[in-house]
């Protein structure tokens, strides 16, 4: 992958437990190598849990079975990589026996905000991370809620960047083009012009605007009939099954979602 740069030797040796026999299968994945990533230009170091970070991706997998114990990624930020490994992590210590799951804060506009979690909605995407993509469509889902009078729509540069950096029938590609079509026909929009950021990107982008045009021709609507009340579709449908990366010997897999 382009924008990763290959290590063949550590400077910092890996650390390697020598004696696993006593830990449950379950929780092997917090033991064994640690491996040392660095991101960003500055270089940025993170040290991760060999094993659980490639319980979750065939990228990482592929490239430190291979016997690298470095990794750097110079293009990543991070910020959103420091958002990843609070996915990676958050995940792995969930409450024992418990019901509840990893969930991301939700945007506050300055600390944390809706592009950034988009960025790590996108790092899934490259590094092939079913369930860090399903943590973002949660977030983003609870953050923009139900259709409402007053529906706050995703700012169109946001959209841009979800379609220039996913594949057609990305989750989150259909979840920011039905959050678009409820704030079009939300009642406190009617007479008002579009917004700035619409208008900039809808009129160099038609992949955008024919996905709203579609989604929009789905609903069934017609002429002479009455508009039925907009409702987002449930929270699983926008969730991508999350695939088992086996190793050797094939572990208890992460229940991530």
């Amino acid at each position: 992958m382009s924008g990763v740069h290959r290590s063949t030797q550590s400077s910092t040796p890996s650390t390697r437990l020598t004696d696993t026999s006593s830990i449950p299968a379950s929780d092997s994945w917090l033991t064994d190598r640690i491996v040392t990533i660095f991101v960003g230009p500055e270089k940025k170091r993170w040290v991760v849990h060999e094993k659980l970070l490639i319980s979750q991706s065939e990228f990482f997998k592929a490239y430190f079975s291979a016997g690298h114990d470095e990794m750097t990624l110079p293009d990543e930020e991070p910020k959103l990589f420091a958002l990843f490994m609070r996915w990676l992590y958050g995940t792995a210590f969930q409450p024992s026996g418990g019901g509840r799951s990893f969930r991301y804060l939700q945007p506050d506009g300055v600390q944390l905000t809706v592009r950034d979690y988009l960025g790590v909605y996108v790092m899934g995407y490259k590094f092939g991370i079913v369930g860090v993509r399903n943590a973002v469509i949660d977030v983003l889902y609870t953050y923009y809620g139900e259709a409402s009078d007053d529906h706050e729509a995703p700012n169109m540069h946001d959209v841009k960047y979800i379609f220039e950096n996913t594949l057609p029938g990305a989750p989150m590609r259909r979840l920011l083009t039905a959050h678009s079509l409820f704030y079009l026909f939300s009642k406190d929009r009617v007479t008002q012009p579009l917004p700035r950021d619409w208008v900039e990107v809808l009129n160099s982008e038609a992949e955008i605007g024919f996905a709203i045009i579609q989604m929009l021709a789905e609903w069934g609507w017609y002429i002479g009939g009455n508009a039925p009340r907009m409702t987002v579709k449930p929270r699983a449908d926008f969730h991508e099954r999350v695939p088992i990366v086996k190793d050797e010997p094939v572990d208890d897999p992460l229940n991530t979602l």
